[in-house]
């Protein structure tokens, strides 16, 4: 039985996207959610629609057209192995450069042809793996806690990293739309910083066992005489106050230092029981209940630090988050997972489910960046299901652990790392979203903190 060549070449595709994923890719829904993605980034505030077909076209207040060159299952594959066509075009304002995907040779971004706009590479492909993630199916290689590593991702693949691509892409659009539309304008989004703060430990005392181990530690351990001295002063005087114990005065130092610079803080609680596995705290006990309820008082955003098991399981999730809205008192519908950990099939419909409406957790431990392409909050995309989520994500854009830990910085460094992601934030008009912890200020981490962290909110 003969075929013809459409049957075989569809047939082709359809063998391809089997070999990578048994569901299509790039579906009509995909195709649609990744437009309205980048039309919030370039456009907002303006009035949107999006056509489906074989020449993808957003349609903005009313009279713009937008054709998008629809991206190909069969892609993905060299996309992910790092071997696809690709160009370097200047961003927007000429500060960085850019790589864009099957352009061809010396050929423009964009084109107008009196009438439309032309998108002549494959913006919609790249920007939706990154988006959804769902450049983490393609590969089952995970780090020890399980979480999907930065060397395997297109970040690292196509240094992305220091360049969040998804906003460069819509801010080069916007300003060739407004060239070609005379009396096009659009609205200028405000960027924010916003810090957030992951309350791993809330007590450096929480027992008197505790203490002495402590103490003895950065005696024997870190071989500190001073600082086993300060500890054993700073035990005795949580013994009469909790409030000085250096983890919880730590925190009301984080609150003062956000409030005093108008800025809201976002403290993330683990809600686990004195025996629970990998309970650092008891979130049930009444110190931990009016550290909460003090913050809470103040304006500070509180939310839910999932442990270590229940971004992948439902009834841990369920029960955590009921239990921790029990402590604040209302709902809370605003989480990072313990670690970072995330699991792009389970961890989002977990979420969904669940009543969760805000997450901040997908950011790389290992590196700083722009780990989903973007700094602007979006929609989550359930990649199983082909839908999108009522769940909005805030990227983290960089870790504390990450400057010093992981990537074993100096001060001076780190600051300006840190310094150069939030101005690249501030020109794509996105949030700064940006993660220390309690325990880094103070010992061998107090430096930090001041060099770091507080020059850093002076030099905003």
């Amino acid at each position: 039985m003969e075929i013809s060549r459409t049957e075989f070449l569809f047939c082709w595709k359809l063998l391809i996207c089997y070999s990578i994923d048994i569901q299509m890719i790039f579906s009509n829904n995909a195709i649609e959610y990744t437009i309205r993605c980048i039309a919030d980034i370039a456009f907002p505030q303006k009035e949107c629609r999006v056509e489906l077909g074989d020449v993808p076209t957003l349609v903005v207040d009313p009279d713009v057209e937008i054709k998008f060159i629809r991206p190909d299952d069969s892609s993905v594959e060299f996309l992910y192995n790092g071997n696809p066509c690709c160009s370097n075009v200047k961003s927007f304002d000429n500060k960085v450069l850019l790589k864009v995907f099957s352009l061809s040779e010396n050929d423009h971004p964009f084109s107008f042809d009196g009438k439309c706009v032309h998108v002549n590479f494959d913006m919609l492909g790249i920007s939706f793996l990154l988006l959804s993630r769902y450049e983490e199916k393609l590969t089952g290689h995970r780090d020890r806690f399980g979480r999907f590593c930065y060397e395997d991702s297109l970040c690292c693949k196509y240094e992305l990293s220091d360049i969040p691509i998804v906003d460069e892409y819509a801010m080069l659009l916007r300003k060739f739309v407004q060239e070609s539309f005379a009396n096009f304008v659009v609205a200028r989004r405000e960027p924010k910083f916003i810090p957030t703060h992951d309350i791993d430990f809330l007590f450096r005392f929480p027992s008197f066992g505790k203490a002495v181990k402590t103490i003895a530690g950065d005696l024997f351990k870190r071989k500190s005489l001073r600082m086993s001295c300060r500890s054993l002063s700073a035990y005795m005087k949580s013994l009469r106050n909790f409030r000085q114990d250096p983890y919880v005065s730590a925190v009301y130092e984080l609150l003062k230092v956000s409030v005093e610079n108008k800025l809201n803080s976002q403290f993330y609680f683990k809600p686990l029981r004195s025996k629970d596995f990998d309970s650092t705290y008891n979130i049930l006990s009444p110190k931990s209940r009016e550290c909460i309820k003090y913050l809470q008082s103040q304006g500070a955003s509180v939310g839910l630090h999932g442990s270590l098991y229940s971004f992948a399981d439902k009834v841990i999730f369920t029960i955590e988050k009921s239990r921790f809205e029990g402590v604040c008192g209302c709902e809370v519908a605003a989480v990072r997972q313990h670690f970072l950990r995330f699991n792009v099939r389970k961890t989002p419909q977990i979420w969904q489910e669940c009543g969760i409406r805000s997450d901040s957790t997908l950011g790389f431990p290992e590196r700083e960046g722009f780990r989903c392409g973007t700094c602007h909050p979006y929609p989550l995309y359930d990649i199983v299901n082909d839908r999108v989520l009522d769940v909005v994500e805030h990227p983290l854009v960089v870790m504390d652990t990450t400057l010093f830990q992981y990537r074993k910085l100096s001060e001076n460094e780190a600051f300006d790392i840190v310094r150069k992601l939030y101005d690249r934030c501030v020109a794509v008009e996105g949030d700064f979203v940006m993660l220390w912890h309690n325990t880094t200020m103070f010992g061998e981490l107090k430096s930090w903190y001041g060099n770091v962290y507080l020059r850093f909110l002076k030099s905003l």
